[in-house]
C-alpha cells in the first residue's frame, strides 16, 4: 500500500515536473531491494506513468512530436551504453551515486528558471544547436540508462537551454514522450534479464499511473512551487539517509 500511494505521488511529480524517482529508488532500496532490481522495477512503474502522461498531453493538443521522436534516437542510443554499466555496477557505488546526484538536484531545484511564452514558435534552431542538442541527449541517454533517476531535470534544462523558444508545458509534453521511447527499449534489457521484481513494479506501476494522469492535468494549469517544496524536503531527508548508511 505504502509503494502504491508513493506511486501516485511521484507520478503526479515526475509529469508536472521531475524528480519522482529520487523518491522512489531510495525507498525500494530501503525495502530492501537491490540496486539493479530497484532500478528496473522503477522504470516499469515509469513507463506506465508515462503513457498516461502522454495520452493526457494528447487529447490537450500535444506539440513538437516530430523533434521530439528525432532526439528519442541518440537517447536510445546512449542508453543502451548505460543499461551495460547500471547492470554491473556494484550496490554502494550506485548508491553513493545516487546520494550525490539527490543532493546536486537540491541545487538545481532551487535556481531560478524562466520559461518562454511561446510567442516566438517560428525560430529555428542553429546547426550548432542541433549539433548539440544530439551530443547532449546521446549522454542524457547514457544517464538515464545507466541510473534514471533526475533524468527529467537534466532534460527539462537541455530543452530549455537549447531550445529557448518553448515553454513550460511544450518542455513537458516533448521530456514525456522522449524519455517514453528511449526507456521502452532500455527497461526491456531489465526485462530480459530478469531484474524486475514484480510485485513491486505492478504496485507502484498502478500508483504511478494514476499519478501520471493527474500530473498530465495539472501541467497545463497547476504552479510546480508546492508540489517542488513538498519534493525538496523528502528529497533531502532521503539523501542524507542514503550517503550515510553507505559510508
Amino acid at each position: 500500500m505504502i509503494i502504491f500511494l508513493v506511486g501516485i505521488f511521484a507520478g503526479t511529480i515526475n509529469i508536472v515536473s521531475a524528480g519522482g524517482s529520487l523518491i522512489v529508488l531510495p525507498l525500494l532500496i530501503f525495502f530492501g531491494l537491490p540496486t539493479t532490481v530497484a532500478n528496473a522495477s522503477n522504470r516499469v512503474a515509469i513507463l506506465v506513468q508515462n503513457i498516461m502522461g502522454l495520452y493526457v498531453f494528447y487529447i490537450k493538443g500535444m506539440k513538437n512530436v516530430k523533434l521530439s521522436i528525432i532526439l528519442s534516437i541518440p537517447a536510445i542510443i546512449g542508453s543502451f551504453i548505460g543499461v551495460h554499466y547500471a547492470i554491473s555496477l556494484p550496490d554502494d557505488v550506485f548508491n553513493r551515486m545516487l546520494g550525490i546526484i539527490m543532493l546536486l538536484v537540491l541545487i538545481i531545484m532551487i535556481m531560478p528558471t524562466k520559461w518562454k511564452d511561446g510567442h516566438n514558435q517560428s525560430e529555428k534552431l542553429s546547426s550548432f544547436r542541433k549539433v548539440m542538442l544530439v551530443l547532449v541527449f546521446l549522454a542524457l541517454g547514457i544517464y538515464g540508462g545507466m541510473v534514471q533517476a533526475a533524468v527529467g531535470f537534466l532534460f527539462i534544462i537541455a530543452l530549455n537551454l537549447l531550445i529557448p523558444r518553448l515553454n513550460y508545458a511544450e518542455v513537458q509534453c516533448m521530456k514525456t514522450l522522449i524519455i517514453t521511447i528511449y526507456l521502452s527499449l532500455s527497461t526491456f534489457v531489465f526485462i530480459f534479464q530478469g531484474y524486475v521484481n514484480w510485485p513491486f513494479a505492478i504496485s507502484l506501476a498502478l500508483g504511478c499511473g494514476i499519478g501520471g494522469f493527474i500530473g498530465g492535468r495539472l501541467t497545463v494549469s497547476l504552479p510546480e512551487k508546492k508540489l517542488k517544496a513538498i519534493m525538496f524536503v523528502v528529497i533531502f531527508i532521503l539523501a542524507v539517509k542514503l550517503l550515510i548508511e553507505n559510508n
